[in-house]
């Protein structure tokens, strides 16, 4: 790896193939194969983010990194599985709000949303295709997104999944969905 990003060869990419969000990072995976990529970074065009984010998550140097961001709903909800000391998934029902609190350091994660995600190639060489998919409950509802699948994979594959959770991300809707507030009541019954 270079000493800065600015001493890399970086390549843009559009996904102009897939009818799905999970078959358009598929295909920005066999693009960046065929390019030699060292590593592939998603960043989603509603995704706002420091101008430094690609360097801070190089410097990491892990399989998989993501941030923290928030989905485009109400009360905001993070994109980040938080898990337990023994590696289990921390279901946001089962804990309470402390506990569902996602920390501003690095630290493991369950799963990270792909909206703002570095990957090392290798990666997908472990994990096999297809790379990212949906899974379908038996109304035909998606119960898991292609980035939570893509993890558990990552996971299977005895890989570990990364968070840092000090880069400030908004996600763009009605307006910029974020970390909220210092106290904000993230799960108010107001």
């Amino acid at each position: 790896m270079k000493d800065s990003i600015y001493d890399t060869d970086l390549h843009i990419l559009v996904a102009t193939r897939g009818f799905t969000v999970a078959e358009n990072r598929s295909y920005c995976v066999v693009q960046a194969q065929k390019n030699g990529s060292e590593y592939l970074m998603f960043i989603d065009d509603d995704m706002v983010f420091p101008e430094d984010t690609l360097e801070t998550l190089l410097t990491h140097k892990k399989d998989v990194v993501g941030v923290n961001s928030y989905s485009r709903c109400l009360p905001p909800s993070s994109t980040v599985g938080l898990m337990d000391k023994e590696g289990k998934y921390m279901h946001p029902d089962h804990h309470t709000e402390w506990e569902m609190q996602v920390p501003n350091h690095m630290f493991k994660a369950y799963f990270v949303g792909a909206g703002v995600m570095l990957i090392d190639m290798k990666v997908f060489d472990r994990i096999g295709k297809p790379y990212f998919e949906f899974v379908y409950g038996e109304e035909g509802m998606v119960l898991h997104g292609e980035d939570g699948t893509f993890c558990e994979k990552v996971r299977k594959a005895g890989m570990d999944i990364w968070c840092d959770g000090t880069l400030e991300v908004g996600h763009l809707g009605e307006y910029e969905y974020k970390r909220p507030e210092k106290g904000y009541e993230l799960f108010s019954e107001k």
